[in-house]
């Protein structure tokens, strides 16, 4: 497999390295990589999104870089502003309010699903997931935290065998988890564990009305951190 690894330079200040695969579509590597820095907020909101300084960074041409500056756009992640440049996007807040609507109420009805279906190998299956992210949090690896939270919630569209929901949930969650990113805090990270437990022991219990109920209250968590947005962020913030 021919491929090059392309190092952070103090010159690009991109924040991130990646790994580009020739035998792979570049405009979707590239895409996959300045997604993943914009939602961990490595690139955050506002910062410009040079076309040459990325196609410097990654060795390409700008047609692949231009394809994937379009895809972000059209998800919301980037705005581009003819004859100014393009940005990482603000986070707007009617947006993250919608995206968690959608969210939530997709997840719980894959919950109900999946809660129909219930055993203790799933259970196992989930709780294996919590484990390492208990693992990733006692050493700081915050990126694996999250995406163990990720997997966490959707192995429930895959108990309920409703994989391809679970794009719908991921595009919506997409503005969601640079919101979390951003303003969650450290000790907020903990709580996750314990509220992915309790819903597990009331769906072990067959109690699918209670899990139910635990899973929307860990959801519309969100709101408490609406709530408490700090000062110095509010750059980064519209509604």
């Amino acid at each position: 497999m021919s491929s090059e690894t392309l190092k952070e330079s103090e010159e690009d200040g991109l924040g991130f390295a990646v790994e580009i695969d020739r035998k792979r579509p570049v405009a979707d590597q590239i895409y996959d990589a300045l997604k993943r820095a914009i939602i961990t907020t490595r690139l955050l909101p506002g910062t410009s999104i040079s076309e040459n300084r990325i196609c410097r960074h990654f060795g390409v041409s700008r047609t692949p870089v231009r394809s994937a500056v379009t895809r972000l756009s059209e998800e919301g992640l980037i705005d581009v502003y003819p004859q100014q440049g393009s940005f990482v996007s603000p986070i707007r807040l009617g947006e993250v309010r919608d995206s968690h609507f959608v969210r939530k109420n997709l997840e719980l009805a894959l919950l109900r699903e999946a809660a129909a279906k219930w055993s203790l190998a799933l259970s196992a299956q989930a709780r294996a997931i919590v484990e390492v992210q208990r693992q990733a949090l006692a050493v700081g690896d915050i990126d694996r935290f999250f995406e163990e939270d990720e997997n966490f919630h959707q192995a429930f569209a895959a108990f309920a065998a409703r994989e391809g929901v679970w794009s719908t949930v991921l595009q919506a969650k997409s503005r969601l988890a640079r919101f979390v990113r951003l303003f969650g805090t450290p000790s907020r990270l903990h709580v996750v564990l314990d509220e992915h437990l309790v819903v597990l022991d009331a769906l072990d219990a067959g109690r699918i009305g209670e899990a139910a109920q635990f899973m929307e209250e860990h959801l519309d968590m969100i709101f408490h951190i609406l709530k408490q947005l700090p000062e110095e962020f509010g750059p980064y913030v519209v509604e």
